[in-house]
């Protein structure tokens, strides 16, 4: 082993701060993307960090950039582990999120009760506007079901319902709700009830968006919720049968998720997922009449033009102008569980320099 793989080894043992570097052809700005990586916390436990600076824009040639329909007011495709943004337009214009918004009210809901437990509709959930699983006060159901009703029928009488179990409220639920998109990296987002309904309060980003399904996308209950295609529910004893609303699923070979949204407002609003292999990509438009195709298009112009290369692969590589990606949190690296997303056509490589 020569002296420069000694070092690195060394070194990636050590507690080291590091920086990851792309080498590519195309224009630089300055945004700021996330990349996970392993580390310990004070208790010797696994978490992720996601603090990190790339130099980078838009990835996407500009010839295949014009095979995708424009009109959403915004729309990102990003690789979930890495956040690393393979496709946007308007990605940071401010849109109203619609029933995409249970994202959140998913996550926060499965983070904080249990599946299994038991919970009464309260009266403030019967009757509420918009989609419903027709709950009324009184009924008893899991919150496993709840769930299921939410994100499969986008139930705002289970989003109102979760709100309140979680919360007490919906005015606590949201404060959570904003604690936790900023938690996963949503700036430009706010929210004041877990259903979406209108409120010119209640806002969101394509990219916002996507980073809070990125980290919904770490919780195994969430993609097994989002992912199914019909399931049998019970309220009060009594069986019902549901379907999920999201085409997706049907439409496109490795969908997994997430969620439709639509208020007059808002306008047709989609939350996509897919997965093949060890990439897992969510997309989001915002405002777009048709977001089902242009979804399909993000997703198919990730997989086709890009793959998951592990960072253990970059030790020994050499390069020069390259495109800095700062990790600016001390990390021991375990270089076998954390890839990132590069051009299939070698146009990209990675670079560890460690500082």
């Amino acid at each position: 082993m020569d002296d420069f793989s000694k070092k690195a080894v060394v070194m990636a043992i050590a507690v080291v701060s590091l920086t990851i570097a792309i080498i590519s052809s195309f224009s630089i700005g300055n945004v700021v993307y996330p990349i996970k990586s392993i580390l310990k916390n004070d208790k010797n436990e696994n978490y992720i960090s996601k603090n990190i600076e790339e130099n980078a824009q838009n990835t996407i040639d500009d010839e295949i950039l014009q095979t995708l329909k424009r009109g959403a007011s915004g729309a990102v495709c990003i690789e979930a582990s890495s956040r690393r943004v393979l496709y946007e337009d308007g990605k940071d214009e401010v849109c109203y999120p619609a029933s995409t918004t249970k994202v959140l009210t998913a996550l926060i809901a499965i983070e904080r009760l249990s599946l299994d437990k038991i919970v009464t509709v309260p009266k403030i959930a019967e009757g509420v506007e918009g989609s419903s699983i027709y709950l009324k006060a009184g009924d008893t159901i899991t919150v496993e079901d709840l769930l299921f009703g939410l994100m499969l029928r986008s139930g705002n009488d289970a989003a109102v319902t979760l709100a309140t179990e979680v919360a007490g409220g919906i005015d606590e639920f949201a404060s959570l709700m904003n604690e936790k998109a900023v938690e996963s990296g949503a700036h430009n987002s706010h929210f004041v009830n877990p259903h979406g309904l209108h409120d010119e309060n209640h806002y969101t980003t394509a990219y916002d968006l996507a980073l809070i399904c990125a980290t919904a996308y770490e919780n195994p209950d969430f993609v097994r919720i989002v992912g199914t295609k019909q399931r049998k529910i019970e309220v009060s004893g009594e069986a019902r049968y549901i379907a999920n609303k999201n085409k997706l699923l049907k439409l496109f070979e490795g969908a997994n998720g997430v969620k439709t949204g639509f208020t007059k407002k808002s306008g047709r609003c989609l939350v996509g997922g897919a997965k093949r292999g060890d990439m897992q990509l969510i997309t989001a438009v915002l405002n777009h009449g048709d977001m089902w195709n242009d979804t399909v298009r993000m997703l198919n112009l990730g997989f086709d033009n890009y793959e998951m290369i592990p960072l253990d692969n970059a030790l020994l590589t050499k390069g020069s102008n390259v495109v800095k990606v700062k990790v600016n949190q001390t990390v021991t690296p375990n270089w076998q569980n954390v890839k990132y997303p590069l051009k299939k056509d070698g146009s990209e490589k990675l670079v560890v320099e460690f500082v």
